[in-house]
């Protein structure tokens, strides 16, 4: 026997409460709309032989009910029931903890709960239809609340979706009108202060409500299902800023963008981003793909496909808000991120957890170096937090310790004035090392000012390795000429290009052609030597200008440490 023919359909519920109301001056009496939450996941999980089962169940109480005591009761499809009852607290409890009772013969599952929304029939009641509709309005209200099961309809709610439908129009006229952009907050390396990359994060500044908070209209468009549209709006607004610094000539460091689980099952994440990245003419070195910790565990199966596409694109994937879920120790073995980022924010530093907190924190470093992950502390925003951090190895961090979101151009003149390296790992500190986190910090502190000085006072900031000839550049005065030639990352073919594109004066090419090579500073520096200059003209602003190129190397350099800092400065 199917549903349709033990209840009222939703033309035949609609006329018989419409007519009881006209032959019974009645104000006790209620609409309720009963649905089950997740209804479609729990066909998928349980098969829809058992969904069929569960309405026919919920169907069969609901008649006897109308039929032992006069009550109506209709089908309208799907999970979605009505009833026109006495409003009685006791009564609607009742039919709840049956249904109930029905859902808990098939799942133990707390998601799959009944929900029950009751409009309260005023005398100069509206249409039925409309009052069935309030009812389903008020269940609504607490889809996803496991604590609050029944709900009845009031003003609000309905002064609540509309803020929201006006909220989803203001957002598609934003995107379509350009007033959301992204600011770009670094990440550093809390040793030297070098900034590693940037993450964008959207902002709306709308000319109607202003500076909108994010914390607002994320979740908003998350739960409505318009996230991609914005996430998808911004990623393209990074790759045109990426494309804008390389054809520019600035430093360019990479930008992080964040990518939701949403995303990723609404579009294909790795063909839109490389689509992207041709598009603009871009390496997918130069953007990194952030998927939150959260995304692994409602849909890790799409998600690690997403991943391995990812980087059979070339891309870097880091794991956001690390240590934030359940699964976190799980999330690692199954997948297969480049970088973990561990969120600092449910760790609070204060005296009755810290010890703790440091542990937990202390564990999850050290794992991470175990598996050889760079790890990225974000959300800091203390000095301890950093002493701490260090004591542990774990350098690099992110948060308002540092720098606070700030918007593009303010990054690029940042950019032009702090050094830039590239991730690297940095293997676990000897545990029996008698340094503790406060000789740390202090030391750190002053490599950062030094550092910071020198970066402030040079047109080159960089450091080679002498065995391989690998070069880092961290600082480039954007001031300087030669196209890309902060992205050379061989010593020798940096001065080919120095040279060929005639950036050093015709008179000096022969003493750079001849003294500046990775084989004369070998044996200089392997020799025991710790300091060489030379003096030549370098263009800048299309003049030459005499410069100064020192090498610095520490105080053992050797095969086993092969690395000296290069510095270029203006003689003023």
């Amino acid at each position: 026997m199917s549903i349709t023919n033990v209840l009222y359909c939703r033309s035949e519920f609609l006329e018989k409460v419409n007519d009881f109301l006209e032959s019974y001056a009645l104000s006790d009496r209620c609409i309720i709309s009963i649905d089950i939450e997740r209804f479609k996941l729990f066909n998928n999980w349980y098969g829809q032989e058992a969904g069929d089962i569960l309405l026919t169940n919920i169907s069969q109480y609901l008649l006897r009910i109308q039929q032992m005591n006069g009550y109506l009761a209709g089908y309208f499809g799907g999970d979605h029931f009505f009833m026109c009852i006495p409003d009685d607290d006791q009564l609607i409890s009742l039919i709840y903890k049956t249904i109930r009772s029905y859902i808990g013969i098939h799942s133990q599952n707390e998601g799959f709960l009944p929900i029950i929304g009751i409009y309260s029939i005023p005398d100069d009641h509206p249409d039925v239809a409309t009052m069935c509709n309030n009812a389903q309005l008020a269940g609504s209200d607490v889809k996803g609340n496991f604590n609050k099961r029944i709900s009845y309809f009031t003003d609000e709610i309905i002064n609540q979706l509309e803020k929201e439908q006006q909220l989803i129009h203001d957002v598609t006229v934003g995107l379509e009108n350009k007033e959301f952009t992204f600011y770009l907050q670094p990440k550093c390396n809390s040793e030297t202060g070098a900034i590693v990359s940037m993450e964008a994060l959207s902002r709306w500044i709308s000319p109607v409500r202003g500076f909108v908070s994010p914390g607002e209209f994320i979740p908003f468009l998350e739960n409505n299902g318009m996230i991609t549209s914005l996430d998808t709006y911004i990623w393209d607004a990074v790759c045109q800023t990426l494309s804008y610094w390389k054809h520019d000539h600035l430093y360019v460091v990479p930008i992080s963008i964040n990518v939701s689980v949403a995303d990723i099952e609404t579009i294909n994440v790795p063909e839109y981003l490389q689509d992207l990245i041709t598009k603009y003419d871009l390496s997918p070195d130069m953007l990194l793909v952030e998927i939150t910790e959260t995304a692994f565990s409602e849909n890790n199966i799409i998600v690690r496909e997403t991943i391995d596409q990812l980087h059979q694109h070339g891309f870097c994937v880091l794991m956001d808000d690390f240590g934030s879920g359940y699964s976190s120790l799980n999330m690692l073995k199954d997948t297969n991120v480049d970088i973990l980022k561990l969120d600092m924010k449910f760790i609070e530093m204060n005296p009755g957890n810290c010890q703790k907190g440091i542990q937990i924190i202390d564990s999850i470093v050290n794992m991470a170096h175990k598996l050889n992950l760079p790890i990225i502390a974000e959300g800091v925003e203390s000095p301890e937090q950093i002493a701490m951090l260090h004591s542990m190895n774990c350098i690099y961090a992110q948060g308002y310790y540092f720098y606070k979101p700030m918007p593009i151009s303010d990054a690029e003149d940042l950019l032009t004035t702090v050094p830039h390296e590239k991730y690297r790992h940095v293997p676990k500190q000897d545990p029996h090392d008698s340094r503790n986190a406060t000789d740390t910090f202090h030391e750190t502190s002053v490599t950062h000012s030094i550092f910071k000085i020198l970066a402030e006072n040079s047109l080159v900031l960089a450091r080679l390795n002498l065995n391989n000839g690998e070069y880092e550049i961290l600082k480039r005065d954007y001031r300087l000429h030669g196209c890309g030639l902060e992205m050379e990352h061989d010593f020798e073919s940096y001065n080919r290009r120095i040279l060929n594109e005639k950036l050093i004066y015709p008179d000096d090419e022969e003493l750079y052609r001849s003294r500046i090579t990775l084989s004369s500073l070998h044996d200089f520096f392997f020799d025991g030597k710790k300091q060489l200059s030379y003096q030549f003209r370098r263009q800048l602003n299309n003049e030459y200008i005499l410069t100064v190129m020192e090498f610095f190397a520490g105080n053992r350099c050797d095969v086993q440490n092969p690395w000296i800092v290069v510095l270029i400065r203006e003689i003023s």
